[in-house]
């Protein structure tokens, strides 16, 4: 396929360009491409796609579920006794849901933890789009269960071999929840199969305050001491880091995923990206779930992410940087070659409708897309070089049937929780 006509993101610079398109990936950016099967992208801003990277996309069935509670009383008042009551089903149709909310708003890959994953590749397949996936693991020092759910997780792997749209990673849910046994266990498998580990690292306060209590240590101190940090570690929130825990990550190299509105909402308090930023650390984004959040769009979150850090100083995260860490940042953590607009890379694209509100006037395109962009400009979105939506209308998924089934099974699973 050749995209002619668009103004495309390219190099931090927008451009007047065509975009070859060969299975899946982009094999040329130049002008006046020929050939016989092109897509008008005249009028059209063409963006990488947002690269979400902490989400618990079935959790899009809890939202408004338990509002204005702080984490740790939402969870077990709240969320973990829904969650005990879940079916597969009811994973499969909240994800359907959260997807549509994503590539609606523009998402195009996401990585996402939680239970019932094989639900989850059911749902990505249907859909097409793109996601990185772990099965939560939560031992609670208990070593029967911890055998039961790597049991699990090496099952969720084996499905995910093969898959062009899916990739695999471990996710033991937080050193506060997983034994050392379980997390050096991830460690061994991550490296011998060459994969990444997903994990939530110094969420809150009292998850920093009790691991300098039982280990003499910070969270990620303690990471660091089984040597669980590097390259291909994603460490979400990392709300609570001293001056020394963000040495510690940026020289492992360890990756931070951002999930400011979450943070906000269960008044986690506020990470220090700016800091983060300035010790070369890389920092991406994500929505959390749709029950903490309560939405899933990325834009959305990048708006506030970089409205959230102008408290300390109108230049933190100018709009450029800020959309990096919502594309490129996030390919980065997870491994993919997308997020950006480069021969070689993957076709994951959004195309933007100039002639929308929320993008006139245009005196500066990337500034509008980080502060104004309203999900009714978002035209078409591609994923691996298949059109996912055209004209603001899904390909793959029937949307009002999926509104009806995930309504019906938020009602039934409200219903069985009592």
């Amino acid at each position: 396929m050749i995209i002619k006509g668009g103004i495309l993101y390219h190099n931090g610079r927008f451009l007047k360009s065509d975009i070859s398109v060969v299975n899946g990936s982009i094999v040329n950016i130049s002008k006046d491409i020929a050939g016989d099967e092109t897509l008008d992208a005249s009028g059209l801003v063409i963006i990488p796609g947002f690269v979400n990277t902490h989400t618990h996309n079935a959790m899009t069935l809890l939202r408004g579920v338990g509002d204005d509670m702080p984490l740790q009383e939402w969870l077990s008042e709240k969320i973990w006794p829904l969650e005990a009551n879940l079916t597969y089903r009811d994973c499969y149709w909240g994800n359907m849901l959260g997807i549509v909310e994503m590539i609606k708003t523009g998402t195009t890959c996401f990585n996402d933890m939680y239970f019932f994953m094989d639900s989850l590749i059911e749902a990505v397949k249907d859909a097409g789009i793109r996601a990185s996936l772990c099965h939560g693991l939560i031992d609670l020092f208990d070593e029967e269960k911890r055998d039961k759910d790597l049991k699990e997780a090496k099952r969720i792997h084996d499905l995910c071999r093969g898959e062009e749209l899916i990739s695999f990673c471990m996710g033991p849910h937080a050193p506060y929840t997983c034994s050392k046994e379980l997390l050096l266990a991830v460690k061994e498998y991550a490296y011998e199969n060459d994969i990444r580990v997903h994990i939530h690292l110094s969420e809150t306060c009292k998850e920093y305050e009790d691991s300098m209590r039982e280990h003499g240590m910070s969270p990620t101190e303690y990471m660091n001491s089984l040597s669980l940090l590097d390259e291909n570690i994603m460490l979400a929130h990392c709300v609570h880091l001293s001056d020394n825990d963000i040495d510690i990550i940026s020289r492992t190299g360890a990756n931070v995923l951002h999930c400011p509105c979450s943070n906000l909402k269960l008044s986690s308090g506020i990470a220090r990206v700016p800091e983060m930023v300035r010790s070369s650390i890389n920092v991406s984004l994500g929505t959390d779930g749709a029950s903490s959040n309560n939405g899933l769009d990325m834009q959305s979150e990048m708006k506030t992410m970089a409205l959230l850090h102008k408290l300390g100083s109108p230049t933190n995260l100018p709009a450029s940087t800020s959309f990096d860490i919502a594309t490129i940042n996030g390919a980065k953590a997870l491994g993919l070659k997308c997020g950006a607009i480069e021969v070689g890379n993957l076709a994951d694209l959004v195309f933007i409708d100039l002639d929308h509100y929320s993008m006139r006037p245009c005196h500066n395109i990337i500034s509008n897309i980080v502060y104004s962009l309203r999900p009714g400009a978002i035209r078409h979105v591609m994923v691996n070089g298949s059109m996912v939506m055209e004209d603001r209308e899904l390909t793959f998924i029937d949307e009002q049937e999926v509104y009806e089934k995930a309504e019906a099974q938020a009602s039934r699973l409200v219903g069985r929780a009592g």
